[in-house]
């Protein structure tokens, strides 16, 4: 208990719960509504919506606030990131309507979302840049990260590739270029987030 004093300030406390509930993302797939979100002044941001999900099919945006799902109130209550999880996530096919407040627009927002299957890609692209150099980015890291990037390697390898860029964007801090078999891509990486956790759903 002492120690959970001298946390630093991007540091939380979870319990089992919690905990897998916040890395069920990193193991594959998961039914939910496609979104990634941050807790900010007690207030659900919505930090960006998977491609081609649930969300995305129906208009929601990075920045939109959530206000509430299914008639309950998830902003301003101080409610536990894993229960907004157990109201947002849900059966392949099931429905959940919510309401976002968007900048610029003076009402709420009424969308009607059918939850489905979230697939958890790290490797987002992957193309030859010019003839001899690979282009790969990595969106998030996952517990399929390493073997999604060797496969694009490999891929890339049979195009001829002798060099890469290994595009760290939002992650990390900078990009690694060099030869393929020389990859460190984990060094400098800074996963701090301020006041919050990004969670996806």
């Amino acid at each position: 208990v002492a120690m959970l004093k001298t946390l630093d300030p991007h540091s939380t406390y979870t319990n089992p719960e919690e905990t897998t509930e916040l890395t069920t993302p990193l193991n594959g797939n998961f039914s939910g509504i496609g979104i990634q979100f941050n807790m900010n002044n007690d207030t659900l941001y919505v930090v960006q919506t998977t491609a081609g999900g649930p969300s995305e099919k129906v208009g929601i945006v990075a920045g939109d606030r959530i206000i509430s799902a299914n008639d309950t109130l998830i902003s301003g209550v101080k409610m536990k990131n894993s229960d907004i999880i157990k109201i947002l996530r849900g059966p392949k096919g099931s429905k959940v309507n919510v309401k976002v407040l968007r900048k610029g627009e003076k009402n709420l927002i009424d969308f009607r979302i059918t939850r489905d299957d979230i697939p958890v890609y790290s490797v987002t692209a992957s193309y030859m840049a010019d003839p001899t150099t690979g282009y790969i980015k990595i969106s998030r890291f996952a517990e399929d990260t390493h073997n999604e990037l060797m496969q694009a390697m490999e891929e890339l390898k049979r195009q001829g590739m002798k060099n890469v860029i290994i595009d760290l964007k939002g992650i990390i801090k900078r990009f690694y270029v060099g030869e393929p078999n020389e990859l460190e891509i984990l060094h400098g990486i800074d996963l701090n987030v301020r006041e919050g956790e990004f969670v996806s759903i």
